[in-house]
């Protein structure tokens, strides 16, 4: 709940992109969103410009998204799941959000929750960086003064600090031990593709020695050419590059359940230090050696996420309550599903973007021009100021400047 929430906060900001024209509401006025009742829950009504506003900023996210994953912006249409659109999809979840927010806001007086000056200040500078900031074909497509916008923006952020005081009460005490994970360093000697793992074994002469002229070095004897190097003493990078292969690194929960013979299996019931040799049908020959009994990284990102599991089951128990509990809540889905999914966002087009690059490149050669002349220039002052005066060169820092947001 709180990372949704904050995902539709923070979603219109700092976006300065192409973008086409937006239609309004059919049947609605853009100016009209404000004072059109868009849903309700018991007699409190919720206008349309705070849906629109939540609606949008998602609409573009989305568009963003898929455009620089699949290159379209064409998505609306496209089937969520077996019953609903995208579009009908985002807008069932907008209501979903809302409904939330409305009923959290509902309890903060009972709990005493409210916002600070500070939280206001947040509220304020969030709301300031959505106008300077954003797409201005968004911005109209939003269509909301910065006091509403603020107004909107407060309501959310009240329901965050409602989420807080009902999480509190999870236990979040999770010891190094409960969230341990162990970090290991593997190998994967891989299977000849045409050979089963008993025809790649080298073939033995008459003698008892191995034939690898003939053969070649067998999957088995290469891991346990690089297994025999780390127990004497070679790390393990150095014994795979040996025989011109290159690690990889994994950590394991050793609180999740692994598959008998699997990795995972095999790491956490190693000591730090030990190395294993050994074979997993359909792969190959793993050497796999454990660099730690736990991984301090992957170890406080397991905790925060056992942190984060009991907050949500504390805070579903307490809000299915709340729901249940709650006034009807009711859509006037003539209004809200009328509202069109023009695309806001455009992609850069090829020709756009070769502009873009030869632009780029110009103004690279001029600077470096303009550069090389004053470096000539600045060359030849210097020559003659030593002559005069021989003195030497005095030396110049040139300083930068960082701004931070």
């Amino acid at each position: 709940m709180k990372k949704f929430l904050k995902r539709l906060l923070t979603a219109a900001c700092a976006l300065t992109l192409a973008s086409s024209v937006l239609a309004g509401c059919s049947g609605v006025n853009p100016d009209d969103y404000g004072t059109t009742v868009v849903a309700t829950l018991g007699d409190e009504q919720i206008y349309l410009d705070e849906a629109n506003f939540y609606l949008r900023s998602e609409q573009y996210y989305y568009e963003m998204m898929y455009s620089y994953m699949y290159g379209t912006t064409d998505i609306w249409d496209l089937q969520a799941d077996t019953n609903l659109t995208m579009e009908e999809s985002l807008k069932a979840t907008v209501m979903t959000v809302l409904r939330q927010t409305y009923i959290l806001c509902s309890h903060a007086e009972e709990l005493g929750v409210s916002l600070s000056e500070e939280d206001i200040a947040n509220v304020e500078e969030t709301a300031d960086i959505n106008l300077e900031q954003t797409d201005e074909v968004l911005l109209s497509a939003m269509n909301l003064t910065r006091d509403r916008m603020i107004e909107i923006l407060e309501k959310n952020a009240l329901a965050n600090r409602v989420w807080e005081a009902v999480v509190a009460a999870a236990d979040t005490d999770i010891s190094d031990e409960e969230a341990r994970c162990v970090g290991a360093s593997y190998v994967l000697v891989a299977d000849n593709d045409a050979s089963s793992e008993e025809e790649t074994q080298a073939e033995t002469q008459a003698d008892g020695t191995e034939n690898t002229e003939s053969t070649g070095q067998s999957p088995k004897v290469v891991a346990q050419t690089i297994y025999d190097d780390v127990r004497n003493g070679n790390t393990l990078s150095d014994a795979a590059e040996a025989q011109g292969l290159t690690t990889a690194s994994v950590t394991y929960y050793t609180g999740d359940t692994f598959d008998e013979g699997s990795l995972g299996a095999h790491a956490i019931a190693m000591a730090e230090g030990d190395v294993e040799l050994f074979y997993v049908e359909g792969s190959g020959w793993y050497v796999l050696y454990l660099d730690s009994e736990m991984d301090e990284d992957s170890t406080e990102a397991q905790r925060q996420s056992m942190i984060s599991d009991a907050q949500d089951a504390v805070f579903e128990e307490t809000y299915a309550q709340w729901q249940e509990n709650s006034p009807e809540f009711t859509v006037n889905d003539d209004i809200w599903n009328a509202i069109p999914m023009d695309n806001l966002y455009v992609m850069e087009t090829a020709a756009e973007t070769e502009s873009s690059a030869e632009t780029s490149a110009e103004t690279t050669a001029v600077a470096e021009t303009e550069s090389g002349a004053e470096t000539s220039a600045a060359a030849e002052t210097t020559a003659a100021e030593t002559t005069a005066s021989e003195t030497t060169a005095e030396e110049t820092t040139a300083e930068e400047t960082t701004a931070a947001e």
